[in-house]
């Protein structure tokens, strides 16, 4: 009996059967079966296919999770910008220094992006909330700049402070619906 080819046999089945419920393990037996298969064709040793389908498992599963994180920063860091950009529109209504302003907004993606890539989803959906609730704000200001141009730029202490907090309030109601939607998805997953 071929004991590597149960172990193929084995990792097949948990890849047809049981993939979804781990991204790890459908990404490591993935590279372990491309590995595996591309030695199929040179007539490879046992020994040889099981070394070349180990090394690509583990360099499938490197790659995998190095593309997820860089993926997860720059979300992230896209979302940290926006509210950057909105904060600083919030904080110097006037305009202020450009250069300023490209620094925040450079220095909140860069706290965005490492955020997100350190609290993953849960980070995710509290910037996305936020950077969309300061959207949804600029919006209605161009919509109507008559009523709604204080969203915008406002100019004193108490638009500042009810622009502040429709944005805040916004975000708020935008991350509850996410965490639902998060929650909805995980029971999903767990009831599969």
């Amino acid at each position: 009996m071929d004991s590597a080819g149960l172990v193929v046999l084995a990792l097949g089945l948990l890849l047809c059967f049981a993939g979804v419920r781990s991204i790890n393990l459908a990404i490591l037996a993935c590279g372990f079966a491309v590995g595996w298969l591309l030695t199929e064709p040179f007539d490879a040793s046992v020994w040889t296919a099981l070394i070349i389908a180990l090394a690509a498992a583990i360099g499938v599963w490197v790659v995998a999770h190095l593309v997820f994180r860089v993926a997860l920063f720059f979300v992230g860091g896209l979302a940290g910008a926006v509210i950057g950009a909105k904060l600083f529109g919030l904080l110097q209504p006037s305009g202020g220094s450009v250069v300023l302003a490209v620094l925040f907004v450079a220095a909140s993606g860069f706290i965005g992006g490492i955020l997100t890539q350190r609290f993953r989803q849960s980070a995710l959906a509290v910037a996305c909330a936020l950077g969309g609730a300061g959207l949804v704000l600029s919006g209605l200001a161009r919509i109507d700049p008559d009523v709604f141009g204080f969203l915008r730029a406002p100019d004193a202490t108490w638009e500042v402070t009810l622009a502040t907090a429709l944005w805040l309030g916004l975000a708020l109601l935008g991350w509850v619906v996410q965490r639902q939607q998060l929650r909805g998805r995980r029971a999903r997953v767990l009831a599969d």
